[in-house]
């Protein structure tokens, strides 16, 4: 889950020992989101690039809802989402529950989908792209969570168990899939990821692997494939939904917990079921999918097992989504920013073998870390430099969480440099110019801030793409206001531009060249040229 997340498992673990793309043919009909087996793709044939958000953790809950812990009017929930349009952000990665979804077997609560929708439907209005991801953390909130026999000597949010250092609680599956046999609240522990190593939470997960029957005698994963059938249902003609996340962060249960063996023989075969099942329903949207997260996020290990399996040929439109987070819960210098690259060039290279786009659905850091603002700084720099989209965890304004890059009140949230003093905020770091849709294949993208806090400014974007004859219409960049404050010189190699203040994005019309570079450069006192806001 969030930042280092199973960091703390190695203490008390000790490690056990240990073809071709299934593509859609020429001339068939495209989602508004497809795969090409590298990237994604619009309808229109241009690679996106996702800058998103989380939303959010209180979602995890009931009511449900992702902002508040009580009903927002639909004018309330639209301005937010209007907000991080505003802020230069694509995509929502939304979160939906099982629990929520499925509260006793076999019945389904409508009214929950249509809460969703509404959700869908603000975000479309705001011109976000949707990824539906069906979330867990310790598989389900009847594993240590408050009003649930759990004490709160950790502290409560809104009645739900959690730490402060770490800010996460238990959700995911209804009560009536949970393996209860001998669970005591007390054996709890505050610090939320050794929950995952209760007994009772490991045999869950595995009753779920092995497709255990639920109290009505009908499989497990019968049932979570029939959630997702009735949310693809819901959603298959949305052109607004990105796609489908399978599971949030499956974790190994009985399996061997720093091996591959858990995502070749019960990892893989889950998502081939789960994949069939949603494709009856909807044969085109994109479906996404995790690596084991004992791997990805407690060793930045990304060699996932499911590239040895059939898994990722057996299905168009498959986007690999792994996590990335920090391995310490103190991101402050080079020992972590020396695993990120380390760490992209696995994730391209699984990916160019699974013939699947790769996108880090989930990252970010703790704002009140020391180090946190060149943490940061330089992982944006480094997706930039592997032209790469992102979701960032996560925007709460429910609960007071340092990872969100804002307060409640809607104040902005401040990095810090190595000592601990708030230098820049984390939004403005986010909120950085990038090519939303690209009528052709990325080359280069740079827009090198500093890693150095005390000096971070505005610098020059550039971008280069060539032909690709897929992708057509224009290509749009973004350019966020607080970056170029004074407006802003373009210079192309080809082609011509226009800009929308509506939006701040500026679209490129291509000329006749086969490669094409676009150069935005901030204003100063001595440009006569300047395009503004």
């Amino acid at each position: 889950m969030k930042k280092a997340l199973f960091m703390l498992l190695l203490a008390v673990l000790a490690m056990p020992a240990a073809g071709c793309l299934h593509t859609r043919p020429p001339g068939s009909i495209h989602a508004a989101v497809w795969s090409d087996g590298t990237w994604l793709r619009d309808a229109r044939g241009r690679v996106m690039i996702i800058h998103g958000m989380n939303v959010s953790e209180v979602a995890k809950h009931p009511p449900y809802l992702p902002f508040t812990t009580t009903s927002m009017s639909v004018s309330q929930t639209a301005s937010v989402f209007a907000g991080l349009a505003h802020e230069g952000f694509d995509g929502v990665r939304l979160i939906v529950e099982w629990a929520a979804l499925e509260p006793t077997p076999g019945t389904f609560d409508e009214g929950y989908l249509d809460q969703v929708q509404t959700e869908v439907d603000d975000c479309a209005a705001a011109g976000l792209w949707v990824l539906l991801d069906m979330h867990q953390d310790v598989f389900s909130k009847c594993f240590c969570y408050a009003g649930n026999g759990v004490s709160t000597a950790c502290g409560t949010t809104g009645g739900i168990a959690y730490d402060e250092a770490n800010q996460t609680y238990s959700n995911g599956a209804p009560p009536w899939a949970c393996d209860l046999a001998g669970y005591s609240p007390g054996e709890c522990n505050c610090v939320w990821a050794l929950n995952y190593m209760l007994p009772q939470v490991m045999q869950s997960f595995q009753d779920l692997w092995d497709d255990a029957p639920a109290p009505d005698g009908t499989g497990l994963q019968e049932h979570y494939v029939a959630s997702w059938q009735r949310i693809a249902a819901r959603f298959k003609d949305d052109t607004d939904v990105l796609g489908y996340e399978i599971m949030n962060e499956p974790f190994p249960g009985q399996y061997p917990l720093l091996t591959t063996e858990f995502e070749q023989k019960g990892l893989a075969p889950f998502y081939e079921k789960v994949a069939r099942g949603i494709r009856q329903v909807d044969p085109v949207h994109v479906i996404t999918f995790e690596p084991s997260a004992t791997l990805s996020n407690t060793l930045n290990d990304y060699a996932t097992g499911i590239s040895l399996t059939t898994f990722p040929e057996r299905f168009a439109d498959l986007v690999f989504t792994p996590h990335f987070y920090a391995l310490s819960s103190n991101p402050s210098g080079g020992t972590q920013t020396a695993t990120i690259i380390p760490s992209f060039n696995t994730i391209s290279s699984v990916s160019r073998y699974m013939r699947t786009p790769w996108l880090i659905d989930e990252m970010g850091t703790d704002y009140n870390s020391p180090g946190s603002a060149e943490y940061m700084v330089t992982l944006l720099n480094t997706f930039d430099d592997y032209n790469e989209g992102w979701f960032d965890w996560s925007y709460d304004i429910a609960y007071n969480l340092s990872m969100s890059p804002f307060y409640p009140d809607g104040t902005p949230r401040s990095l810090l440099d190595q000592g601990g003093s708030p230098v820049f905020h984390g939004i403005d770091v986010l909120s950085r110019p990038y090519p939303m849709l690209t009528a052709g294949t990325p080359m280069s993208m740079s827009y090198p801030i500093t890693s150095d806090p005390a000096s971070f400014s505005t610098t020059t974007f550039t971008y280069t793409y060539r032909e690709d004859g897929i992708g057509h219409g224009s290509t749009e960049i973004f350019l966020p206001r607080t970056h170029f404050p004074d407006g802003f010189t373009v210079t192309t190699s080809d082609g011509s531009v226009s800009f929308d203040t509506s939006t701040d994005v500026l679209s490129y019309t291509k000329g006749p060249d086969a490669v094409h570079r676009i150069s935005i450069a901030p204003c100063n006192a001595a440009d006569s040229n300047c395009m503004g806001f």
